[in-house]
């Protein structure tokens, strides 16, 4: 078998073809750290609407004991900082990507319960919901087709400022080593890496830090602008 020798016009294929193959794998790697990020977002927020706006609904419509047991509940979830409590719940559940969400939804689960509760009673006090009463409508139907309707746009704007903070949260458990585990990637593991070689490395902190950044402005801004779009008093 004979060699050819290896010179500059030779191996610029391959050099080029190198760095095709890392340039695919780093953004595939990306698309993948992003994915993880919004998923846990996401599913953090589902889990967190899933709860609580049925438990606000029922207590701010009926009021009573269901209100007083509720909002006590709530008030002392509430007295638990969010990030304790869920690096609590996390580490009691154990680690990984799936408890982390269940975690952050949980303890974002009582902002809904207080917002709903709190829109419910604004809504049922309206003299169109009396009205259905009066005609004998039943009290799911009022539920759903009435009040519902009318609390949704509030939920909807606090539903994208918190998919950001439940961004937030996934990349702080997962740096604590309660997120995401490798060989997965995570924002959070990348950085809790990259703290061992900040004299060395310093952009290795960076472009994980700029990226949740990045995202995190993106629903802030887009909370803000469903919050100015669904305002009656902008219209």
């Amino acid at each position: 078998m004979r060699w050819r020798k290896l010179t500059l016009s030779t191996a610029r294929p391959l050099i080029r073809g190198q760095a095709f193959l890392a340039t695919l794998a780093c953004g595939t790697s990306s698309a993948r750290i992003a994915q993880a990020a919004l998923l846990a977002g996401v599913v953090s927020v589902g889990i967190a609407i899933g709860l609580g706006v049925p438990l606000g609904l029922v207590a701010g419509y009926f009021g009573g004991w269901i209100d007083a047991i509720v909002s006590r509940c709530t008030e002392a979830v509430l007295a638990a900082p969010f990030l304790i409590l869920a690096i609590a719940l996390a580490a009691f559940l154990g680690p990984s990507l799936t408890n982390a969400m269940i975690a952050i939804g949980i303890s974002d689960t009582p902002i809904y319960i207080r917002l709903t509760r709190g829109q419910v009673k604004n809504v049922a006090a309206e003299d169109y919901i009396e009205a259905a009463r009066s005609i004998g409508t039943p009290t799911h139907r009022i539920l759903g087709r009435y009040i519902l309707p009318n609390a949704l746009p509030p939920i909807l704007v606090q539903a994208t400022l918190t998919v950001a903070t439940a961004i937030i949260a996934e990349a702080s458990l997962s740096f604590l080593g309660l997120g995401q585990q490798p060989p997965a990637p995570s924002w959070g593991s990348m950085l809790n890496t990259a703290k061992n070689f900040l004299n060395q490395a310093p952009w290795m902190a960076m472009w994980p830090g700029v990226s949740i950044f990045l995202v995190v402005l993106g629903f802030n801004l887009l909370g803000d602008g469903l919050r100015d779009a669904l305002d009656p008093r902008e219209t």
